[in-house]
């Protein structure tokens, strides 16, 4: 279930998981791996043409990759852009999952706005590797990412494939980087005039106070909201802070237009273990913002509607309903008034 809060642990069960056990090496904290990353890089990319084929025919251009730290470096953004008549516009968002002690990237382009499968992986002696199983030509593969090489002002990245299970690898894009800027520019400078201006209400930084239902009952909460744009504003990050205690959660929204059915789809994070769920897809009608996804809530099968409402340049009203019909009754669980603090990054 897309849920904004999971229970911690108890101390003393949380002091056992702490505690090294014999014989068993304590897995290293690696929240900080991709720190290195942070600002402005030129990547100098070269791309196999036809991958798997036995083609030697490469073409080499040029790209900017931007990175911006969120949760305090425990995930973060690369938007990679390459130049020419016709850019590529590349999203990668990476989450670290403190538990398994690996790192998760979800990758999308602004072409088709759908978040594709993550890959997983982790850093060992300054090598980040990172593999996924995915489609390619009609035959399933393998995929393995590698960031190497790193030094404070250059990286070394090299994407490969396997269509024999790990035995045997062929590379098939590799970029140097080179820093140009030890930070990431203003997000709210430009604005992409093609794409959809739905969400440009909510670009900026909130206080918001939630009613949200907890076993049977309604727990009142406070907390941040900051909206984050991605290609200058045709897809967006929400960065989410809010309660305390037992209550606390932290979670990530991104949202991507798909430009050819002209809707939006949204899926969650959760900071717990940084894992985006199943998107939620819809758009706005009459001022009225409404994405609807197929979920679970109290061990039920059920659609879950995000919806907002009430939209002014300094407020809105957000909320999340479950239907157990088909979305012919909704039922409230997650209530939220929000007012801007200051505008975006």
């Amino acid at each position: 279930m897309r849920t904004f809060s999971r229970l911690i642990a108890g101390a003393f069960v949380a002091c056992l998981l702490a505690m090294p056990l014999p014989g068993f090496a304590q897995a290293r904290d690696g929240q900080h791996d991709f720190d290195f990353n942070f600002g402005t890089w030129h990547e100098h990319i070269q791309r196999l043409v036809h991958p798997l084929t036995h083609s030697t025919q490469w073409i080499s251009y040029d790209g900017t990759d931007t990175v911006r730290k969120v949760w305090g470096g425990r995930a973060s953004t690369s938007e990679i852009v390459t130049a020419g008549p016709s850019p590529v516009e590349l999203l990668h968002v990476r989450t670290y999952n403190p538990a398994s002690h690996q790192w998760a990237i979800n990758g999308t382009s602004s072409s088709d706005g759908t978040l594709g499968s993550p890959m997983y992986g982790e850093f060992s002696g300054g090598v980040g590797k990172f593999y996924d199983r995915e489609v390619f030509n009609g035959r399933t593969i393998t995929v393995r990412w590698i960031f190497s090489a790193i030094t404070a002002n250059a990286y070394h990245f090299e994407q490969a494939f396997s269509d024999d299970g790990g035995a045997t690898w062929e590379p098939n894009f590799v970029a140097q980087a080179t820093r140009t800027s030890a930070v990431a520019p203003s997000e709210g400078a430009n604005a992409a005039p093609s794409a959809s201006h739905d969400f440009d209400f909510s670009y900026g930084t909130w206080a918001t106070h939630i009613r949200s239902l907890r076993q049977a009952s309604w727990v009142d909460l406070t907390g941040t909201v900051t909206w984050r744009k991605v290609w200058n504003g045709k897809a967006f990050l929400e960065e989410i802070s809010a309660g305390s205690g037992k209550t606390a959660f932290t979670g990530l929204t991104l949202f991507l237009y798909d430009p050819q059915a002209r809707q939006w789809s949204q899926t969650y994070a959760d900071g717990s273990d940084g894992a985006f769920n199943t998107p939620y897809i819809g758009g706005f009608r009459n001022g009225r913002g409404e994405l609807i996804g197929p979920d679970t809530y109290d061990g039920k099968a059920v659609l879950m509607r995000d919806n907002w409402s009430q939209i002014t340049p300094n407020a809105h009203h957000f909320e999340i309903d479950y239907s157990l019909d088909g979305g012919a009754t909704w039922h409230p669980i997650f209530v939220a008034n929000l007012t801007r603090t200051g505008p975006g990054l």
